[in-house]
C-alpha cells in the first residue's frame, strides 16, 4: 500500500520528529511531531529491518503503513501494534516488538500531486526493542535519548 513519492531530484529531509514509548496498557506508542507549518501527514509507515528469524511469528510487530484522513494534522500519538480505526490501513494484531534487527518509524509531510505525492520532508524515528523497554512510564525515547514529552516537543521545534 506504500505510496508513490516525487522529489525534485534530491530526497527529503529527514527530520528527527518520531519519539517512541509506552502506553497505559503496554502498548509500543509512537509520538508523530511534525513542523508547525505544516499541513497534514500523507503516509505512516512502521519498518522492521532484521534478517528473518521473527517473519513467522505472528505476535511479533512487522512492517505496516496507513494515510490518515485529511483532517489529521498536528501532534499525533498513535500505537505501532495497527493504524488507528479511521485510518486506510491494514489491521494486525501483533503484541511485542522483535528483538532482532531494528525498527524505523516514518511520516511524510507533502502534498499529493495527482497520483504522487510530492514530499516536503519524512520525520523519522528508529529504535530496538531494548529501547522502548527501558523506558518508564511518561518517558519517550528519540534521537537516542531519553525524554518527557515535553523535552521531546522542544526537540523537534529544533529540528524544525
Amino acid at each position: 500500500m506504500a505510496l508513490s513519492l516525487l522529489t525534485a531530484g534530491c530526497s527529503p529531509p529527514e527530520l528527527q520528529l518520531v519519539a517512541v514509548g509506552k502506553g497505559p496498557q503496554g502498548d509500543v506508542r509512537a509520538l508523530l511531531r511534525p513542523c508547525s507549518n505544516a499541513t497534514h501527514m500523507e503516509e505512516v509507515s512502521i519498518l522492521h529491518v532484521a534478517d528473518e528469524t521473527d517473519r513467522g511469528d505472528p505476535e511479533v510487530l512487522g512492517d505496516w503503513s496507513a494515510r490518515p484522513p485529511r483532517s489529521v494534522t498536528g501532534e499525533q500519538e498513535i500505537s505501532l501494534y495497527q493504524p488507528p480505526k479511521n485510518w486506510h490501513g491494514v489491521e494486525q494484531k501483533p503484541r511485542k516488538l522483535s528483538a532482532a534487527g531494528f525498527y524505523s518509524v516514518e511520516f511524510v509531510i507533502g502534498r499529493k500531486d495527482k497520483q504522487s505525492i510530492v514530499v516536503k520532508y519524512q520525520g523519522i524515528g528508529r529504535f530496538e526493542a531494548a529501547d522502548v523497554e527501558g523506558l518508564a512510564p511518561g518517558q519517550w525515547g528519540a534521537d537516542g535519548k531519553v525524554m518527557s514529552r515535553a523535552q521531546f516537543r522542544e526537540h523537534a521545534d529544533d529540528v524544525c
